[in-house]
Order: structure tokens, then sequence, then C-alpha cells
């Protein structure tokens, strides 16, 4: 009966030294986790909360789904950072990006810009522009003055 009591004993013992080292860990996650997102700039968090829930997500969207083309027309986005961003993904929020290398906070504001506009499309480089017809630049001539008729 003894060792029955020692054994039962010791399992609550053990059973309750896990739940507190559980506990202990739960905490210094959750404050891992809080420093890694205080490590975004106030400025950036700032230039995000200016864009609206729904352009906040389309962004978000577009940084962890959107094809090389659809990440290029982002203003200050080339095939390079393209490609950073492409391999930092998955993002959690949009000010995440500012962690891949070349994106910063002037970037950043340009993406939170286009995001505002709605996601305009870049203008095709193959499709010229139509432009204005041109004014001719010659001068125009001026008449001669009429020769007065000698009368004899």
């Amino acid at each position: 009966m003894k060792s029955y009591i020692t054994l039962l004993l010791l399992l609550v013992v053990s059973v309750g030294l896990q739940a507190a080292e559980t506990k202990k860990k739960a905490p210094a996650k959750a404050k891992a986790e809080t420093e890694e997102t205080a490590k975004v700039p106030a400025k950036i968090e700032a230039i995000a909360k200016s864009l609206t829930t729904t352009q906040r997500g389309k962004l978000l969207d577009l940084l962890n789904k959107g094809d090389d083309s659809a990440l290029v027309a982002i203003p200050g986005i080339g095939e390079t950072r393209a490609a950073a961003i492409k391999k930092a993904r998955p993002f959690n929020d949009v000010t995440d990006v500012t962690k891949v290398e070349g994106v910063g906070e002037g970037t950043f504001a340009e993406m939170v810009a286009h995001a505002k506009a709605g996601f305009p499309k870049a203008e095709s480089k193959a499709e010229p522009k139509e432009e204005e017809p041109k004014k001719s630049t010659t001068p125009k001539k001026k008449k001669a003055p009429a020769k007065k008729s000698e009368a004899k």
C-alpha cells in the first residue's frame, strides 16, 4: 500500500513540475514574439496604419502570393527586390517586408502609396503613350511687301 501511495505521489509531483515548466515557456515565447514585433520602427508602423484594413490585406496578399510581374509593378520594386521578397515569404504583416534587404522606409512608403491608389497597373513599355500632335517649330513665312508700280 505504501508503494502505491509513493508511486501516486511521484506521479502528481512530476505532472505538477511539467505544468510549471510549460507555464514558464509560454511567457518566454510570447515575449520573444512581442520583441520581434517591436523591432518594426515606429515610422514604418505609422505608414502602415494609414492603410485601410482592405488595402492592408490586399498588399499582404500581393507580397505573399504575387508573381514576379505583380511585384515588379509596385513602385520601387525591381526584379532583384522581387526575388528577395519571394525568398522571405511568408509575411505575417505588411511591415515585415521592411526586413527584406533593400526594402527600407522609402520603398515601403511607395508600396503603401501604391496600395492607397488601388494598385494601378504599371504602363506597359511595349505600348508607347499616345502623344499630342507636335506643333511645327518652323517659323511661318512673312509675306513680302507689295512693290509699288512706277507710273511713266
